[in-house]
């Protein structure tokens, strides 16, 4: 049951930014869940399998959007392996904290996408790139009061909690 609900999350997380949050979008600025879905993965798991996780979301982004392959593959390694590494020294309870580690690790995520893009030969001005970075770090860190409790009870007592094959 839990990776089905796993999976259920990740497609919904690459599935709602074009459709949903396509209503709700400030000045054409959408949240990126995929982001934020891997923080929350990076958050609760050891470092490997949070690397794991990324590579997983970024190759599922990557095929999704058909474009550029590697490009979110590599950003969702770093976005992963850079929570996992602040959750080690951060205390990932507080809601405050956790809002402000989405907001800096989604400015990396984003910043590594813009690089990336402008290494594939895309044309973005210095504007539209600060825009997005700092407008999407913003809406995600918006969403965690909304989102991040009801996934770390899960993941702590619900149907999201790892349970080894003998504790089944």
């Amino acid at each position: 049951m839990r990776y089905i609900l796993i999976a259920l999350m990740f497609f919904l997380s690459l599935i709602l930014p074009g459709t949903l949050f396509h209503f709700w979008a400030w000045s054409g600025i959408k949240p990126d869940l995929l982001i934020l879905l891997t923080i929350y993965m990076a958050m609760h798991h050891r470092r490997l399998s949070s690397v794991l996780w990324g590579l997983g979301a970024g190759l599922l982004e990557d095929f999704y959007l058909g474009r550029y392959i590697g490009m979110y593959t590599l950003t969702l390694l770093v976005v992963a392996f850079l929570s996992n590494w602040l959750t080690e020294r951060w205390y990932r309870d507080n809601f405050l904290l956790t809002t402000f580690m989405v907001f800096i690790v989604t400015v990396v995520g984003q910043i590594c996408v813009a690089f990336l893009g402008l290494g594939a030969g895309l044309q973005w001005s210095l504007g539209d790139i600060t825009q997005l970075v700092f407008g999407v770090a913003l809406y995600n860190a918006v969403l965690v009061p909304v989102t991040y409790p009801l996934i770390h009870r899960s993941f702590l007592h619900g149907w999201l909690r790892y349970r080894p094959r003998y504790d089944r």
